[in-house]
């Protein structure tokens, strides 16, 4: 049950997912994919390895709150039909016609429940009867809306009658186990029918974690969670869904379906009421998924022209204002989550995660407030901009010679281990494991490779829109990333672009803010339909200058340096 960080797969590439076991009385450590268990075997585990910095906050203030689920009450004296007449009938006249015709499961249940003597309650969501329950006016009726990410997820579990959040809880992508990032796991369901169904039971496992626990805590009953609300992006959609994800990683990088997808809890084993909705929202096309949908219902609709980026293995981008947008995708590569750095880490405990100058040396904070074990993406941020800004790379992201640069203390740092020129971060004493700390030329180059695609996708869509960079109203960032790294520091490498008079700034969990929003408003229902008819799908990579501009980019901007 322990889920492991398998970045590469299991391959044994990575190094991720280091653990200690005690062999004959000795404690080492190994790599998890590649040790088997035996009977007898101890394996040292912390508590702490698998809490990850998860961004569960959001704003809803100033939404016009209007659920389209809801529930209508109807006493047994108002249910009195006719001498020879119809249920049906007379229970339409009482919605004024506002329900649509039932299913056979929802005939049956109003066959077995219309003459109760304590009445009925239906259970409605657009005009669809979802369930039809014994009358009591005190039956609650509950929504979540679900933000299923590559990494983690979180929900948020409203009330739909009173439509207050009644809590909230995350947990860890349990898909992690069989791969770190989106290409990984495609790779592993296409092997075989059975692979891609145990990505899909992950990802339900998931969500459904996330479900127990907070009815659990509330003391809910799940059988009174009727609506489930869900974005993630296109490769999420489709593990979730059990649809075969191949084309998404290779040409034509197309999805199954891009529009809004309903069904029941019972058709993906969500453990919610089985006759309850599920409805994952609308992809845009590409790699650009429903979870940038979900960050865009978020943005105020004041008619600026806005950049949203959404920053992570895959950098989704999106420009417009109100309902109208182009949107597209770039390849960041998964150095800002911590993969393929040879210290580099998910944001848990024992991460740094923000690196400064003090005193004319390194220092850092660590999540926890313990002893780092490496570096999350916030902490590379800081510090490539810090070794660019001291002069200890240049230009081009080569390491400077240590004999020319004036402040020894950081000289002190530059070392070569394995034939690489590599930058101390943190010595022996003061580490987890007692091993230093580095960053190495082959590190710098992962994060050129990553900035040098945002920046590029970020000028090539402000350019298909048709304006210049300082006639944007604001650049937004979205998710946890944009959340916890110092932006000025990433404009100083140039993952962002800097425009005189635009505002920079965080939107936090735009995604999980938008799937809220979602389950508790008509109007953002709307909203999020007219996005997805309207937005425009521009494929980057066939620019004719986007390589050209991308090979440009992977330099830092000197007219940006301290």
């Amino acid at each position: 049950g322990y889920p492991l960080n398998l970045v590469c797969g299991g391959k044994g590439n990575c190094k991720k997912c280091g653990v200690d076991i005690e062999e004959n009385g000795e404690i080492k450590r190994v790599l998890s994919c590649q040790t088997y268990v035996y009977d007898g075997l101890n394996v040292m585990l912390r508590d702490e390895e698998q809490k990850l910095q998860i961004l569960t906050s959001s704003m809803l203030d100033n939404i016009p709150v209007e659920p389209s689920l809801g529930s209508l009450y109807f006493t047994k004296d108002q249910l009195k039909t006719e001498l020879g007449g119809n249920n049906w009938d007379t229970l339409s006249r009482l919605t004024d016609n506002g329900v649509r015709y039932p299913n056979l499961n929802i005939l049956r249940k109003l066959s077995f429940n219309y003459h109760h003597r304590d009445g009925i309650r239906l259970i409605i969501d657009q005009g669809e009867i979802l369930d039809v329950v014994p009358g009591s006016d005190k039956k609650k009726v509950y929504g979540i809306a679900f933000d299923l990410g590559t990494t983690s997820a979180v929900g948020y579990l409203y009330d739909m009658e009173q439509v207050a959040m009644i809590g909230v809880s995350s947990t860890l992508n349990k898909q992690t186990e069989l791969g770190g990032d989106v290409i990984t796991r495609i790779s592993y369901a296409i092997t075989d029918t059975n692979s891609l169904l145990k990505m899909q039971k992950l990802a339900t496992d998931t969500l459904n974690e996330i479900i127990e626990d907070i009815c659990s805590y509330h003391k809910i009953n799940t059988d009174d969670v009727y609506f489930a609300v869900i974005c993630g992006n296109s490769t999420m959609q489709h593990l979730l869904l059990g649809l075969y994800p191949e084309y998404l990683g290779i040409l034509p990088f197309s999805s199954t379906i891009h529009s809004n997808f309903e069904t029941n809890a019972k058709n993906l084993c969500l453990k919610i009421n089985s006759m309850g909705k599920i409805t994952f929202l609308p992809l845009l096309g590409g790699f650009v998924g429903a979870d940038t949908t979900a960050a865009l219902v978020s943005l105020p609709k004041d008619n600026k022209v806005r950049l949203m980026l959404d920053l992570g293995t895959n950098g989704e981008l999106a420009i417009g204002n109100n309902t109208c947008y182009k949107v597209s995708s770039t390849a960041c590569g998964p150095a800002l989550e911590g993969a393929q750095l040879t210290y580099g880490m998910r944001g848990t405990h024992g991460a740094i995660e923000r690196m400064f100058i003090e005193n004319g040396d390194i220092t850092y904070n660590v999540i926890g407030n313990e002893k780092p074990q490496g570096i999350c993406g916030s902490g590379v941020i800081d510090l490539v901009s810090v070794l660019y800004s001291s002069l200890i790379i240049n230009g081009q992201g080569g390491f400077e010679n240590p004999s020319t640069i004036k402040n020894q203390k950081l000289a002190r740092r530059l070392v070569t281990i394995d034939g690489k020129k590599s930058f101390i971060i943190a010595f022996e004493d003061e580490t987890q494991n007692g091993q230093i700390i580095y960053f190495s030329q082959t590190d710098i180059r992962q994060v050129q490779l990553a900035k040098g695609a945002i920046y590029t996708g970020c000028s090539l869509i402000i350019k298909e829109y048709g304006i210049k960079g300082e006639d944007l109203e604001e650049i937004v960032i979205a998710g946890a990333f944009g959340n916890y790294i110092d932006v000025k520091n990433a404009q100083s490498i140039g993952m962002f672009p800097c425009y005189k008079g635009v505002p920079v700034r965080s939107l936090g969990n735009a995604a999980g803010t938008g799937a809220q929003m979602y389950l508790i408003s008509k109007k953002k229902q709307a909203e999020c339909a007219q996005i997805s008819n309207n937005a425009i799908f521009i494929e980057l990579a066939n620019n004719p200058g986007f390589m050209e501009q991308y090979i440009m980019n992977l330099n830092f901007p000197t007219h940006l340096k301290q």
